[in-house]
């Protein structure tokens, strides 16, 4: 379910409160970013509910509108959730049926918050908005299928993720959800994307700890917390310029985790390391700490083979 990017990030985060103070020890680290996986797939799952809280929803409101003889035209953008083949699909997926519920969540808010992203969506006001006009618009496969995906798919990455209200319940659930909920969006919008009419388990089935991915993040972490003093030493002398207690915790989280891969982990090409740890930097770091970031790596790198502390193998040798 997870790959490397999202581990190590989950791993710089869990560090960054691990020097902050914020874990008793590394066994409670490592304990507490298990915990923020579990809760970052049940939202995956949460989010994947409530598009099936949302269409079943819409096939109510489209058939008591039918009934009080508003014309099929005046509900095309409730009709295509209504009767959208992907969500139908999505309903009798193995996978979803066996972890879509893993998340207990009260019945009377998760309603309210559906008949409020369904106003806000496909009431009779909102039927001529520019953006259900372009869902729709777009789904312009000969192929039902392919046409109830396509419009699902930009619904709900243009409208539904970006809801502000749907935002909010979330982000009020658990501080996991609030910091992955732009990650679990893209998931979401990708299984969208991809979901195959000749499968019945496009859903993710979940994950474990002994998933390639979490078990390169569980080590990358350990061998971090293990040796976080070591490669401390050896940022410090290199920071061209810099004095190593006015760089800030964020930056010395990053600096420290990257040198731990590139030490640790010599199947992985140092370019490949290299480029992360400047990506992630954008996203945790002010814009001007990029470029410092990167000057950094880059002499690390250098340092670390010129000093035989890195030996790269395999896939790693490449360049």
């Amino acid at each position: 379910m997870f790959n490397r990017r999202f581990l190590r990030e989950k791993t710089v985060q869990a560090c960054y409160g691990f020097f902050q103070g914020g874990a008793e020890s590394a066994l409670a680290c490592r304990q507490n970013m298990l915990a923020g996986l579990e809760q970052t797939s049940q939202l995956y799952y949460f989010q994947l509910r409530f598009l099936t809280e949302l269409a079943s929803l819409a096939r109510e409101r489209y058939q008591a509108a039918l009934s009080r003889g508003i014309g099929k035209e005046a509900l095309e953008g409730v009709r295509s959730m209504a009767e959208n083949k992907l969500v139908i699909h999505l309903e009798q997926d193995v996978n979803f049926l066996m972890k879509g519920e893993s998340y207990r969540v009260d019945a009377r808010s998760l309603k309210d918050l559906t008949a409020t992203v369904y106003e806000a969506l496909f009431s009779l006001k909102n039927e001529s908005s520019p953006a259900l006009n372009t869902a729709q618009k777009a789904a312009t496969q000969e192929n039902e299928f392919e046409r109830d995906r396509e419009f699902l798919r930009k619904l709900y990455k243009r409208k539904i993720a970006e809801n502000a209200v749907l935002r909010s319940y979330c982000e009020e659930r658990s501080i996991f959800w609030e910091s992955d909920y732009e990650s679990v969006a893209f998931w979401v919008a990708s299984l969208l994307g991809r979901m195959s009419e000749d499968r019945n388990d496009n859903v993710d089935k979940g994950w474990n700890a002994e998933d390639e991915a979490v078990k390169f993040g569980l080590t990358l972490l350990e061998k971090t917390l293990m040796h976080a003093d070591e490669y401390d030493q050896y940022i410090a002398p290199r920071l061209q310029h810099w004095k190593y207690d006015r760089v800030g915790l964020t930056e010395k989280t990053l600096l420290c985790v990257a040198t731990s891969e590139l030490v640790n982990f010599p199947s992985i090409p140092v370019k490949a390391s290299l480029n992360e740890y400047i990506e992630l930097s954008k996203r945790f770091c002010t814009k001007d700490s990029t470029p410092f970031i990167n000057g950094v790596l880059h002499k690390l790198a250098q340092d670390l083979a010129k000093d035989k502390k890195m030996q790269k193998s395999g896939r790693g040798l490449i360049s």
